[in-house]
Parts: structure tokens; C-alpha cells; sequence
């Protein structure tokens, strides 16, 4: 049994592939965990010629059952988000990156349509359709590039610190700081790895959907290294699991209270050309009995409890009204 995948690149048509697995292959799948699914990928055409195969492959395979309900009440993620900037008071750990869940029984818009109006409400973003042999559809826009080889060059971003799109006045100081440890952690893993020549671009503004991001761009030069490698050093970034990396990955394992499963890992392909690997965000997980969208949010010691609800929502808002219909 093979998966499938349809990517859209910024700027690019779209992508489709069949994934055959390979513990060699060229297209990986990550979980959160790290756990990473290899795959052989099959080109099957761009722009409408992939659109077609796509829903070909899908007719043929029918969805599993995903049984999809929410991981908090809105009290409790308020709870939880006070938990971590407990957690960030006492020293425990600098930043932790908490998520949730909410269930949609059904949606009237079919899997490509869905993925057609992400490609519309996402310009800049990745937007993608995945499958793993037998499994669920993972879909979504993501705005984070994990890691990116060409030749000798290496590029990832430093990708945190989040308010609504268009907010007036300068970021606040809880999202500089953010985006500041980010891109400190980022740049010694690399120079741990031995990157040279590291310079730092930024940080600038990102626009995702609804909100909008500081992102700064690091790039530098390994003479030797894969894409995998990095992904794999790099992954969970801050911007995804917080820091320190071990202490926050714990507190999550502990206290957020269900398997982010895909949900903030990531997914790309290596070539003899151009390498590059996503990070699985903006995103749903979708069953024959419904869909489960994901968002979550950076906390620290100056986060407040309900803007951070309030920022999940503006997150799956913007999902729902391009996926549910």
C-alpha cells in the first residue's frame, strides 16, 4: 500500500507524489516525538495532472475512523497555560510551547477543495496534503521552513513571537524575548554542528493567515551535511517545543494531555539539487468521521492565560472558515 502527498511551495504549483515506503527513501514524515516515517517519492505530476492523480488515490483508499473530540475546555487551557508560566517563574524551564485540539464531526468541502482554498488564504505559506499508507489526511499551511540544503548552503528560520495581523505599534516585550532565545538556541545548534559562516537576517515580519510572526533567517555553509542531519538536530525547535529543549518536551509530555502525533513535527524530501524539510503547523488531521484542527502558542513567564486562548482561536478560526464550509 503506498501514500500520497500534494505540496504547494510559495510560488510554485502544486506537487503530487506517491509514497512508497523505504527506510532509504527520499520523503520523510515526522511526528512531534521525532518518530520519522521514510518514503520513496514517486513524481505523479504538478498543478492539475497531480490534482488528478491525488483524488484518484484518495478514492481508491478509503479514510479511517479518527473518533476526533477536543483536548481542552477553554478552562482548561487557561489552566494549563498558567501551569507553564508557573513553570517559566520558577525556573524550570525559559519557554514551553503548549497546543490543543477541537473536533469538527464533518465539513462539506472535499479534501482538494479544501486544499485549493488553503492555497488561496495561505499565499506565502507551504500548504500540504499528507498521507501515510492506510492513515488519516494531514493538511495545512505552514509558515516555518525547518531546514533548506542546497550545495553547501544551509538555511532555517527562527520563527516566534506571534500578535493578530495588522496590530498597530511595536511587538511587545514577552515576543522579542521570545523570538531572541529562539534564534540564540537555533545558531549554537548549527555552530554545534559545525556550520561556518552563520549570518542572521532579520528579525522581520511574517505574515501567517490571521496573525503574524517575528522570523529571522539563518543561513550557513557545511561542506558534508544532509538535510536529514539538520532536521533531525534542529527538531523540536523552540518555536515548537520551547526551552531548555529537554525540560520543556517533558512538561509537555506531562501536562498538555494528548498525543500531538504529526502536529508540530515535519515533513519535506532531499534531492541531488535542493533539500528541504517543513514543520507540520497550521494544520488538520483528517478521518471518514471528522477533522481535528491543531494551533498552539509559545508560553513564557510574561504570557497571560486568556490571550493565549484567544490566540489559539484566532488560529482555528481561520482553519474552520477555509476547511469547514
Amino acid at each position: 500500500m503506498s501514500g500520497l502527498a500534494l505540496i504547494r511551495e510559495s510560488g510554485s504549483a502544486p506537487k503530487a507524489w506517491e509514497l512508497r515506503p523505504s527506510d532509504s527513501g527520499n520523503f520523510g514524515i515526522a511526528q512531534f516525538s521525532g518518530l520519522l516515517q521514510r518514503f520513496e517519492a514517486i513524481p505523479r505530476g504538478e498543478g492539475p495532472e497531480g490534482r488528478r492523480w491525488i483524488a484518484g488515490a484518495l478514492e481508491r483508499s478509503p479514510l479511517p475512523a479518527i473518533a476526533p473530540q477536543d483536548s481542552h475546555s477553554e478552562e482548561d487551557y487557561r489552566h494549563l497555560v498558567e501551569q507553564a508560566r508557573q513553570a517559566c517563574l520558577d525556573g524550570v524551564v525559559e519557554k514551553v510551547v503548549l497546543s490543543r485540539t477541537r473536533a469538527y464531526p464533518s465539513s462539506s468541502v472535499q479534501p482538494l477543495e479544501a486544499f485549493e482554498r488553503l492555497s488561496e488564504a495561505y499565499p506565502r505559506a507551504t500548504v500540504f496534503l499528507l498521507r501515510a499508507p492506510g492513515a488519516s489526511i494531514w493538511m495545512g499551511a505552514t509558515p516555518e521552513c525547518l531546514t533548506e540544503v542546497q550545495g553547501q548552503v544551509v538555511r532555517t528560520m527562527s520563527l516566534a513571537g506571534t500578535r493578530l495581523l495588522g496590530s498597530k505599534g511595536v511587538w511587545g516585550l514577552k515576543e522579542r524575548e521570545e523570538q531572541h532565545v529562539v534564534t540564540k538556541d537555533i545558531v549554537q545548534m548549527l555552530q554545534a554542528l559545525g556550520l561556518q559562516s552563520l549570518e542572521i537576517d532579520g528579525p522581520t515580519v511574517l505574515q501567517a493567515g490571521p496573525v503574524e510572526h517575528l522570523c529571522s533567517h539563518i543561513t550557513g555553509v557545511h561542506s558534508t551535511i544532509s538535510a536529514w542531519e539538520v532536521a533531525l538536530a534542529l527538531h523540536p525547535t523552540p518555536a515548537v517545543g520551547g526551552l531548555p529543549r529537554a525540560q520543556s518536551q517533558a512538561f509537555i509530555r506531562l501536562h498538555e494531555g494528548y498525543n500531538r502525533r504529526n502536529y508540530s513535527g515535519y515533513f519535506g524530501w532531499s534531492g541531488p539539487e535542493r533539500s528541504v524539510f517543513y514543520v507540520t503547523l497550521r494544520c488538520v488531521e483528517w478521518g471518514s468521521d471528522g477533522l481535528l484542527g491543531y494551533a498552539g502558542g509559545g508560553i513564557t513567564a510574561k504570557s497571560d492565560p486568556e490571550g493565549e486562548w484567544v490566540e489559539t482561536e484566532q488560529k482555528l478560526r481561520t482553519l474552520e472558515s477555509v476547511l469547514i464550509g
